[in-house]
């Protein structure tokens, strides 16, 4: 009996390592099957609001104009006082004085005369920025007094403000 045993076991054993070797490469040969579907949802995120007027823009003409003067190459520096970073687009100007009978139109903003308010404000040349928090950028432009051939005595002493508007 002890050769029965024998004989079993063996084939047992040979069954077994058949059966393993069979599984072995079904699953190494990738004899997978699954199924396909399609699904979808939902998901959300916000923005900031942003915050308005987050440009300062400084700037102003370095010596007192008069009639005949050169025109004076102005400096203005764009700050961004804001917590994100905001893109500068545009710059513009305009002038007014303290005095009556003197305004925009006496003074010569890049070559004419200057607008008198924001509706009417000159485009400054400006290449649009990304401008982090606190970083500055800074546009260049002239401005002169301009000599009409009219009595501007109403300018003496004026004291003139270059009003920024900036987007």
């Amino acid at each position: 009996m002890r050769t029965q045993k024998k004989s079993s076991s063996r084939k047992k054993k040979s069954a077994a390592f058949v059966a393993a070797g069979v599984i072995g490469l079904a699953t190494a040969g990738g004899a997978y099957a699954y199924w396909t579907s399609l699904g979808g949802g939902t998901g959300t995120a916000s923005t900031r609001a942003g915050a308005g007027n987050v440009f300062l823009v400084t700037g102003g003409s370095a010596t007192p104009m008069y009639p005949g003067d050169s025109a004076q190459t102005i400096t203005a520096t764009v700050k961004n006082t804001g917590t994100e970073n905001y893109k500068i687009q545009a710059v513009k100007a305009f002038v007014t004085t303290d005095k009556e009978g003197c305004d925009g139109t006496d003074y010569m903003l890049n070559g004419n005369p200057a607008p008198t308010s924001q509706a009417t404000a000159a485009s400054l040349s400006l290449t649009p920025t990304d401008l982090a928090p606190a970083a500055t950028t800074t546009v260049d432009y002239t401005l002169q007094f301009n000599n009409k051939t009219t009595n501007q005595d109403a300018c003496k002493g004026a004291a003139v403000t270059i009003t920024y508007v900036a987007s």
